[in-house]
This record gives C-alpha cells, structure tokens and sequence, in this order.
C-alpha cells in the first residue's frame, strides 16, 4: 500500500526539515530528498544555479498540472477563464510588515558584520537561529500582508492560511528572541544593536496580537 502523506506544509513550513519532527510524514520533504539523491547519483551539484532553475521549472510544470487537474475535478475549465490583472500588493503598507522589515534590515548588518569578524563558539547555535530565521520572518510576514486584499482569496482557506503562516512568523520570534538573549551576554560590543532588535521584535510581537491588518496610513492618522 503506498504511503499517505499528510498535506504539504507550504505557509506552515520554516523548511528546517532537519529538525521537524514531521519529516516523515511530509511529501515535501520526500519530493526533496529524492531530488537530491536524483543530482547525486547523476554526479550533479543540487545548488548549481542551473541545476536548480530546472528543478525549479519542473515544479512548477508539475504544479500546472495539479491545477489543471483540481480545476477538472470541480468542473472548471481553465482555458475559458480571462486573465485579469490583479493589482500588486505593496507590503509597506503594512505595520507589521515594515516591522518584520527594519527587523530584518538591523539583523542582516549585524550578521555580516559577525561573520567578518568570526562567530564566537559559545553562540554558534543561536547565530545559526539568529540568520535563518532573520530573513524567513519577514519573507512570511510578506507573504501574509499579500493576501489581505486578495478577493480571489477563499475566506476559509485565508483563515487557514493565515493562521499557519503566524505560527511560523511567531516561532521564528520565539527563536529569535532566545538567541539575541544569548547573544546578548556574549557580543558587548554589539549590546546596543541586539537590545534595539529585541524591542523591534517586542513591538512586532504586539502588532501580531492587537491588528495584523493595520494600515500605516493608519498609524499616522491615528498619531
């Protein structure tokens, strides 16, 4: 019998299947191992940028293709659907995504900064913490800003969606916190910045809790 997975993560994932205790059970991470032992046995480089756009291209053929199916299953015919243009969503618009921004743009300096100069031993965990998790909390927090406005968006699936992507952006605070805890003993010299990026984070933590959708232009009319 073959194997059932659970459905794919997607906006639920922070993609450190190395520690995911889901792994197992997740199609995701099958396809992805599979893939790379694909290269390996080819005597190919996964992260050759060529390499990696064709599989980039053959997951999103693949994609199309569950489309199309999904769409036939409920009796769409997609040729038939006009294109329309959709108007592009700015995420500055958004507190908590400029928030999730200066946080990330404070983090960034403060990692190259660390890697020029070394990452003491006694922090090398929590750096690790500290500069994936950077980058992942605002690439969520745009991607939830961005579906707002959407009213193509299903009202059930953008609750779901939503409420999965906040789990990840919140786990990648906890995380972040703890580190910049740790590292806040161990990096005197960058004492003032690390203080400056728990507050950031303090702040996108009550934006998270009192109003994800609120505006900036509602924070200035308000002000």
């Amino acid at each position: 019998m073959a194997k059932k997975f659970k459905p794919g993560p997607y906006n639920y994932c922070d993609y450190r299947c190395e520690r995911c205790s889901e792994k197992d059970d997740c199609r995701v991470y099958k396809e992805n191992q599979e893939r790379l032992l694909e290269h390996y046995l080819k005597g190919e480089d996964p992260n050759d940028p060529d390499v990696f756009l064709n599989d980039l291209k053959e997951i999103f053929e693949k994609t199309q293709e569950m489309i199309k199916q999904a769409a036939a299953e409920q009796g769409i015919d997609l040729s038939e659907v006009p294109d329309e243009e959709i108007e592009e969503v700015d995420p500055h618009t958004y507190v908590i995504y400029n928030l999730a921004y200066e946080y990330f743009d404070r983090a960034h300096k403060l990692i190259k900064k660390l890697e020029a100069e070394g990452i003491p031993s006694e922090i090398e965990e929590e750096f690790e913490d500290f500069a994936w998790y950077h980058t992942l909390i605002v690439a969520k927090t745009g991607r939830l800003v961005s579906g707002f406005d959407d009213e193509f968006f299903d009202p059930e699936v953008r609750e779901v969606e939503e409420e999965g992507t906040l789990q990840v952006i919140n786990k990648g605070i906890n995380l972040s916190k703890n580190a910049l805890n740790k590292m806040l003993n161990e990096l005197p010299d960058d004492f003032q910045d690390i203080v400056d990026m728990l507050d950031i984070l303090k702040r996108l933590e009550l934006q998270i809790r009192t109003d994800i959708r609120k505006k900036v232009d509602d924070t200035q009319t308000n002000s």
